[in-house]
């Protein structure tokens, strides 16, 4: 079980799945100005624990993800699909509780221009 927290712990997330083998950093604008690095888990796999009072969400452009922020302190906790049928979730894995992420692998993902893996 993956623990996961908003700066003031009004937003938590817990993730029934072991930890990632590895992150990805995204350059598009909105990644870019948030900072985060995702980890990708289905749906089902993840718990969102909060007032949906203390949820802000946000989404651009083609409008098909929704980035959810914390009303409070503002963290990213994690972006979800518009789309029901898509099968995949992120979360920002700076706010996992305990885990050094700086051990992890990290892929560059260019979402930019080519939306394509780096490396």
């Amino acid at each position: 079980m993956i623990k996961v927290k908003c700066h003031c712990s009004a937003v938590s997330l817990n993730i029934a799945a072991d930890v990632p083998l590895s992150l990805t950093s995204c350059n598009c604008s909105i990644c870019s100005s948030y900072g985060v690095l995702w980890a990708y888990f289905q749906p089902k796999q993840i718990e969102v624990i909060a007032n949906k009072s203390n949820l802000v969400e946000y989404s651009w452009g083609d409008k098909s993800l929704t980035f959810v922020r914390c009303k409070h302190c503002g963290c990213v906790s994690h972006w979800r699909s518009l789309d029901a049928s898509a099968d995949r979730m992120a979360v920002n894995a700076r706010l996992f509780q305990g885990l050094d992420f700086n051990k992890l692998p990290i892929s560059h993902f260019d979402g930019a221009n080519t939306w394509r893996y780096l490396d």
